[in-house]
């Protein structure tokens, strides 16, 4: 079917090196600040909507560090109350900067249907990786909680 966006596009002797793309790979987690302690499943939406709104007030009480766990890993966004909605993403990263041949492979929108506009990022600029590019970045570029 022609209506359909390419699935797949043959980039012959413009592919980027795999090895390298390969080599450049980094695994990154999202990590939800979660309620202490968890409500139950049963727990009514309205008491869960106020355990959220007096979350930082109760941290705040019980000398919870709002920003890290007791293993100091970074919490990247407030989970809601319901553990049911909770988010833990684990992303893999490759990084495809300067590698030769990538200007000539096309960008698709989400569907594959349309050709799009790239827009490059690296991982320095969204404050993934310090400056160096080396090492995790330890600024925090989340809205505080």
């Amino acid at each position: 079917d022609s209506s359909v966006g390419p699935r797949y596009v043959t980039l012959g002797k413009d592919a980027p090196d795999h090895a390298q793309l390969v080599q450049s790979m980094r695994i990154f987690t999202m990590f939800p600040q979660m309620p202490d302690p968890m409500p139950l499943p049963s727990t009514p939406p309205a008491e869960l909507q106020k355990e959220i709104a007096s979350r930082d007030s109760r941290m705040a009480e019980s000398g919870r560090d709002p920003h890290k766990d007791p293993h100091g890993r970074k919490f990247t966004h407030k989970s809601t109350s319901n553990v049911s909605n909770t988010i833990h993403g684990v992303y893999f990263t490759l990084d495809a900067t300067e590698l030769p041949g990538l200007d000539k492979v096309p960008a698709f929108d989400l569907f594959g249907l349309d050709e799009i506009k790239r827009e490059w990022k690296s991982l320095q600029d969204l404050k993934v990786l310090d400056s160096d590019g080396k090492h995790t970045s330890t600024e925090d570029t989340k809205p505080t909680f």
